[in-house]
């Protein structure tokens, strides 16, 4: 297992525990990327495809992961 995907792993138990999350709407995003940065579900502020302090990955990394998984889920053609 990756450094990345622990600390992914780690957000997903995060989730489980902490109630209440929603992602961040496309906007704020975007705004986050052009500073370059993003936050972590815990509202650290990461770099924009980072891990916090305390092992969980930022926004973009879980939005990214989740695209990529409903591209695997994708029937073929």
């Amino acid at each position: 297992m990756t450094i990345r995907s622990a600390a992914l792993a780690r957000t997903h138990d995060w989730f489980e525990v902490h109630s209440g999350w929603a992602p961040p709407d496309p906007e704020t995003l975007a705004d986050w990327a052009a500073e370059g940065a993003c936050r972590a579900p815990d509202e650290c502020w990461v770099e924009l495809r980072g891990t916090c302090p305390h092992g969980l990955v930022s926004w973009q990394v879980v939005l990214d992961e989740l695209e990529q998984d409903d591209l695997r889920r994708r029937p073929p053609g």
